[in-house]
């Protein structure tokens, strides 16, 4: 059975690379090819790259535990992506002005000034690296799993790593929506094939009908529940790879109704990994919960089971993707064309290929620090989120640079005082961030306002 998922995988990653070889003969032969699509997406190949960037690993198989841990009060979780990726459509003509926005870089630059502007850059490109890190761990973790003596924890990390940041460096941008076809295609059709079988083999989902598992907000409770959705929404609403996806669309329109739905095409595929994960728990209620999603090929054919395999580990690389190839723009763009003085596009488009080979070998040593996929993501999310406060305050008003860098500098002390104290683990560091954050940028837009009147 172990040769038959090698066989499975191979064939995969061989079909991945032709597909972004014969994209990257044709669409990146320049740094505005490679980054953006030269701007030329249109509303499908849009709609891929949002829905791959929230279809990962968390959204798939940490979804299926957190169905087997909470039951649909999981759900909540990425609840705040479905509402901010709307949001996040109707800002677009805020967060993109002209051909030169490429990051949150250039959004806060135009309220802040360049000092500021790099520091949120630094954050933003700090916690992209660190999401395309997480998925290489959830690939390491797959792939082991299910192929246990054949392949290691680490040598899944770096398979999953290798193959994914080898076709976005033959490719670019528009490799990695045509990749996202695949990715989603795979998903979606595992997930659902898979789900249904062990639903019907098992007799459905009655035996789990009598506890929390179908109850709203489940054990987590109100505050915990909608708790992690405000977190998740502050995590994405500006998220780099969004933007970089949007501001790749033909048009604002493209890009707006790309965002909106991409983002519907998340929640049916979402939806069900959680129902798997409920009957994971009804079958093998003593498996430990990251297997929710694995242990499911114990009741699959094997046909069955080579596509629930594909299911678990392409969200992986449809979602690393995506943040790679935005954390790539936003480096090249904001940070390594401006130190090296790089003007040519040649030079460019090969500074592009070498940071995204760059932040792929980052990333996988990022991941052997990774301890808990979902604690990890959602404290690096208080940084995002201090970010995200400061530009919707200089959208309401005229701010000095001032009280945005001190509201940024705050925020990293506040996040290391809360890991360092033991804080974090009685009261999660974005509600001290985000209280911090509002006196200081509300202060601000009063002092400025005064000035101005």
């Amino acid at each position: 059975m172990k040769s038959a998922y090698v066989l499975v995988i191979v064939c995969y990653i061989a079909l991945l690379l032709a597909v972004s070889f014969l994209v990257g003969r044709r669409r990146s032969g320049s740094s505005e090819a490679y980054l953006r699509a030269s701007r030329g997406l249109s509303i499908p190949l849009v709609s891929v790259l949002i829905a791959g960037t929230w279809t990962g690993g968390v959204s798939v198989v940490g979804m299926a535990q957190g169905g087997f841990l909470h039951g649909l009060s999981a759900l909540w979780f990425q609840v705040g992506v479905w509402i901010s990726m709307p949001v996040t459509a109707l800002l677009l003509p805020r967060i993109i002005t002209g051909e030169r926005t490429y990051s949150i870089l250039d959004v806060v630059e135009r309220l802040y000034g360049s000092m500021t502007a790099r520091l949120a850059g630094l954050l933003q490109l700090f916690f992209t690296v660190w999401a395309v890190a997480m998925q290489v761990v959830g690939g390491g973790a797959i792939l082991s799993f299910i192929l246990k003596g054949s392949i290691s924890f680490f040598m899944g990390m770096c398979l999953t790593a290798l193959v994914f940041t080898v076709y976005n460096m033959m490719g670019g941008l528009a490799a990695t929506a045509y990749t996202n076809v695949i990715h989603l295609s795979v998903t979606a059709v595992g997930i659902f094939v898979g789900g249904l079988y062990v639903m019907a083999s098992r007799h459905g989902l009655g035996s789990m009908s009598g506890g929390y598992y179908f109850t709203p907000f489940g054990d987590l409770g109100a505050v915990q529940a909608l708790g992690l959705t405000y977190i998740n929404f502050t995590l994405s609403v500006l998220a780099q790879p969004v933007i970089n996806t949007a501001s790749s669309a033909a048009s604002i329109r493209q890009g707006r109704v790309g965002v909106v739905s991409g983002s519907l095409i998340t929640i049916p595929i979402v939806v069900m990994a959680a129902l798997c994960g409920i009957v994971a728990k009804s079958a093998f209620p003593h498996i430990p919960s990251l297997s929710a999603l694995p242990a499911l090929l114990d009741i699959v054919p094997p046909s069955l089971g080579a596509l629930l395999l594909l299911a678990m580990w392409a969200p992986l690389m449809s979602s690393g993707s995506p943040f790679l190839m935005g954390a790539t723009t936003l480096a090249v763009k904001g940070f390594v064309a401006p130190a090296l003085h790089i003007r040519n596009d040649r030079g460019l488009l090969l500074a592009s290929r070498l940071t995204t080979l760059a932040i792929g070998l980052v990333a996988l040593l990022l991941g052997l620090f990774v301890k808990e996929i979902l604690r990890d993501i959602a404290w690096l999310a208080v940084v995002m989120s201090a970010v995200v406060y400061v530009v919707f305050f200089g959208w309401a008003g005229r701010i000095s640079y001032q009280w945005a860098f001190v509201s940024l500098v705050g925020s990293i002390v506040l996040l290391f005082a809360s890991a360092a104290t033991g804080l974090g683990k009685i009261v999660h560091p974005i509600w001290p961030v985000t209280a911090v954050v509002f006196v200081l940028m509300g202060m601000g837009l009063y002092f400025s306002k005064r000035r101005g009147a």
